[in-house]
């Protein structure tokens, strides 16, 4: 059973996020918080596995709730949902110990396969960063394989479904797998590849040859 702690200072959001993971086989949601004073009270009182934290809250905000938890060396895995996060913020979140990084505009079902990941000991940043400088896009870069890159054969296999133009979705469908977990593929053929988007995967891999396309 998975025990699980919800933030956000929207109570609408709150009340959404709370019903979805109830409905949820395997999870518990075990206190819902309006403010990182209430989540820290609550990750304290009922030692959550899990903890969905919105950054943006009164009285203590998410990379607050972030640096206490470190400071106590709490085991929880937290995954923080966020409207907008630029690349400053996604390196802070991470780097006080967030694993996940998810953004509210998706959907329902993409959060929860996020936290079960997270959970599960994998990492989930849904953000997309800013295009990396030019010496990413080097012709010494691109004229490599993907083998080189460290690339695994599921990874060159989903690099290809999404450079012919599918949508997470299709190539999930197409490699047999949850979207979620195409989701977390593909994330790591970004940093593998050292490219923010779709759109720069797919300059990376015509450039180096990979797809006639």
């Amino acid at each position: 059973m998975l025990d699980l702690i919800i933030v956000d200072d929207h109570p609408i959001v709150l009340a959404g996020l709370t019903q979805l993971f109830r409905q949820e086989a395997g999870v518990r949601v075990v206190a819902s918080c309006v403010n990182g004073v209430e989540a820290l009270e609550a990750v304290r009182l009922h030692r959550p596995d899990a903890l969905l934290l919105d950054i943006n809250m009164p009285k203590l905000d998410g990379f607050g709730v972030l640096r206490a938890l470190a400071s106590e060396r709490s085991p929880v895995a937290v995954v923080v949902l966020t409207a907008d996060a630029d690349a400053s913020d996604v390196a802070a979140a991470r780097a006080a110990g967030a694993r996940g990084i998810v953004l509210k505009e998706l959907s329902p079902r993409h959060v929860v396969d996020c936290v079960r990941l997270v959970y599960s000991g994998s990492e989930w940043v849904e953000f997309i960063g800013r295009p990396r400088d030019a010496a990413s896009t080097s012709p010494r870069a691109v004229s490599q394989s993907p083998e080189t890159f460290g690339l695994t054969p599921r990874e060159m296999e989903l690099t290809a479904l999404v450079v012919s133009g599918l949508k997470n979705r299709d190539v999930a469908t197409r490699l047999g797998i949850s979207e979620g977990t195409a989701k977390l593929h593909l994330y790591n053929v970004y940093k593998k590849l050292g490219v923010a988007n779709r759109v720069e995967l797919v300059l990376r891999a015509r450039s180096a040859g990979w797809t006639d396309a």
